[in-house]
């Protein structure tokens, strides 16, 4: 026979052949449907496969109507969304003789006929007949709760290409092959977002593959639960009902049935490819509308920091940090597909040498010595970064309280003895009050660079923030190259302070530090999400008692008060600021000998004379001495309100 040129080819029959030679993979389910043809009497009367939009599910249909046809049987195709009860019997009227085989595209858009097909159509078709029905959502519950349809349904998911079927994809449509590493990995095997990712540049893709799993909510309410789903790490029903009210159970119930969404032990995820082409198509369509869905979502969590303990709050904390992971200041300082898979352990003796053998590697002899000094002091908490699967220690960490070393200690070390001075400047630290150093934190690999480990590290600081009593000053003091955490830090409330930075052997290292007085844990979240937000700046000793005296003057004058730095440094407002200056001046007259200091304030701020000449007249002092005495009761009350912590 010869071959057929293209003047004796159909265009029905030409397309029919390019689809034939852009199909690709699926060969489990066009094996599992020939089997059944072939079988005298098929193993299941309905094959039910479900899937995303653009996961190519039509395709597939086609694929097994050829199928079909090689085997002899004689196919019909229905499309759900064209399709009604008259549209199926015309469709299947007369069809006797051969064996059958009914194709039925797009079921999701068949949902009030769903009943009707299940219980009258198909039961009345002939018994050797195969039903393939393809749609977006699994079958509903009565077909699977069904005793006889329960041995003549088989359900078929229909997921992503595998890599080689997702490759040989690539070549078909054209894509050079030193192109298919970064497609490969973008696509996750999708069929559609593959072709988009071969064709020519498409500024509607996002879009398009977004509607792959968006477009068939049943509502808007829905969509956005979807698009919480996306942006969550995980989802429960606690978290849809904070962000989207009464109806989170059924939300909950609806998300957990989409053939992209899977149920781990701490809520539901969507495949990763959903989740990105979903939010990021939010955040391009409508950024308002992705701002206040992150603003909600983050209250939720923060909320639930706000009371973790243990194992619990270092997960919420990734959990939070996932939420961050299109922040550019984030972006690259977190391995997020990996985020969760190391964790923080506490280091045993027998992790001891494993640190130092990192630290000489990365850092040098000098400053492996200087770990090991410190490893076996009780003010050190040496922490063991381990990942799932690996027995090594994957990285470690090594924190050193300050407030519990000796003066002659805190000396022995240069870094340490620059942060302890920082922290006097700007304190003083008071007994109860503890003072954290991080003084080493690495990767056994990847050093100080984006790792699993790395992440874990980061939650663990956050724990320490978050759970440590009394803390006062945290200074991060291990990192070899300032820029790298420097957007994470600063985000998170630190400040530079290259006064403290050290050397060690070859190696220096740059000091940063977080003024936790001024914040709470609530403050300090918003501090990562929010841009915008600033922790309080602290005040030097010089520029504390300036800001009292200033505040002292300023007594009756509430909104000259409300500027006073002191007011920016703390929570509080005018009025909280002049009570406490009115007690820090009361306390004054309980010391015999504060009394005149007490007479002196009293007369020039609490009832003040018109002028100080007055004041001084009234106490029957000369204005020298009275002078002399406003300036120690001043230099007093700036005393007991840095003692006692209102900076």
């Amino acid at each position: 026979m010869t071959a057929m040129n293209g003047a004796d080819m159909t265009v029905s029959e030409r397309l029919n052949k390019a689809r034939r030679r852009r199909f690709v993979g699926r060969e489990t389910h066009l094996r599992l449907l020939r089997e059944a043809l072939e079988a005298p009497e098929p193993p299941f009367s309905v094959l039910f496969v479900h899937g995303p939009g653009g996961i190519g599910k039509t395709e597939l249909l086609g694929a097994f109507a050829r199928v079909a046809e090689e085997t002899g049987a004689e196919t019909v195709r229905v499309d759900g969304r064209t399709a009604d009860r008259a549209v199926f019997t015309e469709a299947l009227a007369g069809r006797v003789g051969k064996r059958l085989v009914l194709l039925i595209d797009a079921y999701e858009a068949l949902t009030a006929l769903d009943g009707w097909v299940r219980e009258e159509l198909v039961p009345g078709l002939p018994a050797d007949t195969v039903v393939v029905i393809a749609g977006r959502c699994p079958p509903a519950r009565p077909w699977r709760e069904d005793a006889g349809w329960r041995e003549l349904l088989r359900v078929e998911p229909l997921g992503g290409l595998a890599p080689a079927e997702a490759r040989e994809l690539l070549r078909v449509e054209g894509m050079a092959g030193h192109r298919h590493g970064p497609a490969l990995a973008a696509a996750q095997g999708h069929p559609l977002a593959l072709a988009l990712l071969a064709g020519p540049p498409d500024p509607g893709a996002v879009r398009r593959l977004a509607e792959c799993f968006t477009g068939d909510a049943p509502s808007d309410l829905h969509r956005t639960a979807l698009q919480v789903c996306a942006h969550a790490r995980h989802t429960t029903e606690p978290l849809l009902r904070d962000v989207l009210g009464a109806a989170a159970g059924e939300l909950f119930a609806w998300l957990r049935g989409l053939a992209f969404v899977e149920q781990g032990p701490h809520g539901l995820y969507p495949h990763d490819l959903a989740r990105e082409v979903i939010i990021e198509d939010l955040r391009g369509r409508d950024p308002a509308g992705f701002a206040a869905l992150h603003r909600r979502t983050r209250a939720h969590l923060a909320a639930r920091i706000t009371g973790g303990t243990g194992p619990e709050l270092r997960r919420l904390i990734d959990d939070h940090s996932f939420l961050l992971r299109h922040d550019a200041d984030f972006r690259a300082h977190w391995d997020w597909p990996r985020l969760g898979e190391a964790h923080a352990d506490r280091a045993t003796p027998a992790d001891h040498a494993e640190m130092l053998a990192m630290t000489e590697r990365h850092e040098g002899p000098q400053a492996a010595r200087r770990v090991a000094r410190w490893l076996e002091h009780p003010a050190a908490a040496p922490v063991a970064l381990r990942t799932e699967g690996d027995a090594r220690l994957t990285g470690f960490t090594l924190q050193v309280g300050l407030h519990a070393l000796t003066d002659a200690e805190r000396a022995q070390d240069p870094g340490i003895a620059a942060a302890w001075a920082h922290a006097q400047a700007h304190g003083p630290v008071r007994p109860g009050e503890q003072v954290t150093y991080v003084l080493a934190f690495m990767d056994r690999e990847r050093h100080q660079r984006t790792s699993a480990s790395r992440d874990a590290g980061v939650a663990y600081r956050g724990q320490v923030l978050l759970s440590t009593p009394g803390l006062t000053f945290d200074f991060v003091s291990c990192f070899v190259d300032p820029a790298d955490p420097a957007p994470l830090l600063l985000r998170a409330g630190y400040r530079r302070i290259p006064e403290a930075d050290h050397t060690v052997g070859e190696t220096r290292y740059a000091a940063f530090v977080l003024d936790w007085r001024r914040l709470t844990a609530g403050a300090w979240l918003d501090l990562a999400s929010e841009p915008d937000a600033a922790v309080p700046a602290a005040l030097t000793r010089a520029e504390f008692t300036n800001a009292v005296k200033r505040a002292l003057r300023d007594l009756h004058a509430p909104d000259r008060l409300a500027a006073n730095p002191l007011l920016a440094t703390r929570p509080g407002d005018p009025q909280t600021l002049r009570d406490q200056l009115c007690a820090a001046i009361h306390r004054l007259a309980d010391d015999p000998r504060g009394q005149r200091l007490f007479r002196t304030l009293e007369q020039t701020f609490l009832r003040p004379a018109r002028t100080q000449a007055e004041a001084a007249e009234a106490l029957g002092v000369p204005f020298s001495t009275y002078r002399r005495h406003l300036a120690q009761g001043t230099e007093r009350v700036a005393d007991l309100l840095w003692q006692d912590g209102a900076r």
